[in-house]
């Protein structure tokens, strides 16, 4: 049921209860009613983190970044981002830390509790604490009071304990002066860019240059391993076309998600949008069919190993698509989350589980499977060609950054270098120094180093690369700080810089205790994080 509230929330439980509701329910905890049943994959004094738990913490996060980047969350970004690690860290801290509020005997008392709940704004109504609403709110989503209150205890703990550890945490005032220096310093840069299409390199390449290139790239130039899938759609439109919705269902939708039907800040009345509500009704009780439809259909398969005959005997349609292990998939496919991810982890002819979009589910099984293989230089020449230029002129431009950066900063004029390699020197201007740096783009690393420039060390120790060029950097002039300025902010800057090293200290510490207790047999990892 929650992954069907998670496909559908827009159409059937308010954002802000469902955010809430979820975000205590899996974010922190992951999904309690399977735990006793699931695989342990490690244990923090005697209690166990289930498989079950941190999937939920792994899907919240993919669910988060998915929202945030869309068709460019690739495999590949998301193994660069480390969610499955993020994942398992997260699971494993929250453990540890109730771990620990526990041998202190920290404890939540009814009252911190129920202000805790009263205070949500999603169960209160004009300003007050609704039961009714939250019982109903609750009741959408399948968990008991006594269940989400359980939950809520615990969050308040862990939350309790970090409080107690950041609060440890000094900041001295001298410190906060230079933070303050740091977020209000202006500086003015000069620069100058060495773009790498300027770069002129021997349009010839022997046939053993460009060889040996393609001998050290070569995975650049694989082919991915494609699948063939042969899958069996369960829509959930057409499956609930026939549900009998009633009038306290109507009502019950109408009242919980009011927020949808407003025109101009004023609520529709309920017989205005009742043939609406009946057909997201119809599709949400259409899902759950679908999905009974094909968890039973897959069941049935599975232990019997009948794909064909079953899907035949039931007259379900057999579709068939092909998936690129590097590309998301299309068509029809492309809403299933996770869909070559299971994919490519099955054996030809071998059933895969049930996986869903916002419209049905899914049941598939692999047809066939071309492995990944390295071309034959003659079939991708044009490519590997294309490729060498790139990578000779990125070279060739990043070799004469390094060299006129090794001449500035031995003391000859950056005016008089750019004069003599036909570059232009400009400036930035007066900025507080950003991501974004005027005139020459988004580059992180060059925020970094201009916060470590100064009259003294005016120069960078290596060029960057941004937006196609090679841009180098020295720091013209600086603004003075503002005296009066500091001493209005300073509690201000104190406070922020105070949150930010508690969470260190706080992190610090939970590194400890988990060295304390691997050290003592307390902490035990189960499983490879790769294998999760």
């Amino acid at each position: 049921m929650l992954q069907l509230m998670r496909n559908h929330a827009r159409n059937w439980l308010m954002k802000l209860v469902l955010g809430i509701i979820i975000l205590v329910f899996i974010f922190y905890f992951g999904s309690m009613r399977e735990k006793q049943k699931a695989e342990a994959i490690a244990t923090v004094n005697g209690t166990q983190i289930a498989y079950a738990d941190f999937k939920s913490e792994y899907q919240a996060l993919l669910d988060f970044y998915r929202q945030k980047y869309g068709e460019r969350l690739t495999s590949d970004l998301i193994k660069r981002m480390s969610l499955k690690e993020r994942a398992f860290e997260s699971i494993l801290n929250q453990t540890i830390i109730l771990s620990k509020a526990d041998e202190m005997k920290l404890e939540i008392t009814d009252e911190e509790l129920k202000a805790s709940i009263l205070a949500y704004p999603a169960f209160q109504r004009d300003g007050s604490f609704d039961n009714d609403l939250y019982r109903r709110a609750l009741r959408n989503v399948r968990m008991t009071p006594e269940t989400f209150e359980a939950t809520r205890r615990r969050i308040l703990k862990i939350e309790k304990m970090e409080r107690l550890i950041r609060s440890s945490a000094k900041v001295s005032e001298q410190e906060a002066y230079e933070v303050y220096g740091l977020q209000n310093r202006k500086v003015n840069v000069n620069f100058l860019k060495i773009a790498t299409d300027s770069i002129k390199v021997g349009k010839d390449i022997s046939e053993e240059t460009l060889g040996a290139y393609f001998k050290e790239h070569s995975e650049e130039f694989a082919i991915p391993p494609i699948a063939t899938i042969e899958y069996v759609y369960f829509s959930g439109e057409a499956l609930g076309k026939a549900s009998d919705i009633t009038d306290e269902e109507i009502k019950d939708y109408y009242e919980t998600n009011k927020q949808e039907f407003t025109d101009k800040d004023q609520t529709k009345s309920l017989s205005s949008v009742k043939d609406e509500i009946v057909k997201k009704i119809q599709m949400i009780k259409g899902m759950d069919k679908a999905f009974e439809k094909a968890s039973e259909t897959h069941d049935s398969i599975y232990q019997n190993e009948n794909f064909d005959e079953y899907v035949k005997a039931l007259d379900l349609k057999v579709e068939t698509a092909e998936l690129s292990r590097n590309a998301p998939p299309a068509g029809r496919l492309a809403g299933i989350q996770d869909i070559g991810e299971q994919v490519f982890a099955l054996q030809e002819g071998e059933l895969g589980g049930v996986l869903s979009d916002n419209t049905g589910y899914y049941l598939f099984r692999l047809a066939s499977l071309k492995p990944s293989r390295i071309p034959e230089l003659t079939e991708v020449s044009n490519d590997v060609k294309e490729s060498y230029n790139r990578y000779s002129t990125i070279e060739a431009a990043k070799k004469k950054a390094e060299d006129i950066l090794s001449l500035m900063k031995g003391g000859e004029d950056m005016l008089a270098l750019a004069q003599k390699n036909g570059l232009k020197l400009s400036e930035t201007g007066l900025f507080l120094p950003g991501p974004e740096i005027p005139q020459v783009g988004y580059s992180p690393d060059m925020q970094i180093a201009i916060l470590e420039l100064s009259a003294q060390s005016p120069y960078p120790d290596k060029p960057f690369f941004v937006d196609g060029n090679y841009v180098l950097i020295g720091l013209k002039e600086e603004s003075s700080l503002d005296e009066e300025d500091w001493k209005a902010k300073k509690e201000l800057v104190k406070d922020s810089l105070l949150r930010v090293r508690g969470e260190r200290y706080f992190m610090s510490w939970v590194d400890g205790i988990k060295d304390e207790m691997t050290k003592t047999g307390k902490l035990r990892i189960l499983r490879n994080l790769e294998d999760l």
